[in-house]
């Protein structure tokens, strides 16, 4: 089953006005599309800078670009968040997508920070 794309209701309600049939959710779209504004048929949210960011479905294959890609270097998911958007980008599953390519990442897993603690908390030998 494929997912439901995130940007359809925002796009029926700023387009032709049209709200969920579910109350919360209706609120929740109007509430949300204040941020919306649609151009040349494609949406995209401003930013608080005032920056439009496109919107997209997913954007993993552009978290994994930027992670790994030729000028790429192994970040956290945060970062990687965050250069996505500064680079324009907007979707809303975005820190969870960035944590999956980050978790999936065999390089980062290499060089994660490595835990200097033993497994188990240490015995204490009395000398007798």
């Amino acid at each position: 089953m494929a997912a439901q794309d995130w940007r359809e209701p925002l796009l029926d309600f700023l387009r032709h006005g049209k709200l969920p049939p579910d109350k919360t959710e209706a609120r929740r779209t109007a509430h949300r599309a204040k941020a919306f504004v649609i151009i040349d048929d494609l949406l995209y949210k401003s930013s608080p800078s005032g920056v439009l960011q496109k919107c997209i479905f997913s954007g993993k294959a552009i978290l994994q670009e930027i992670h790994v890609g030729i000028c790429g270097h192994q970040t956290t998911a945060r970062t990687l968040v965050g250069k996505a958007f500064r680079q324009g980008f907007y979707w809303p599953t975005a820190v969870a997508d960035a944590e999956e390519v980050v978790r999936t990442c065999e390089g980062y897993q290499f060089y994660a920070r490595q835990t200097h603690l033993p497994a188990q908390s240490l015995q204490t030998i009395l000398i007798t």
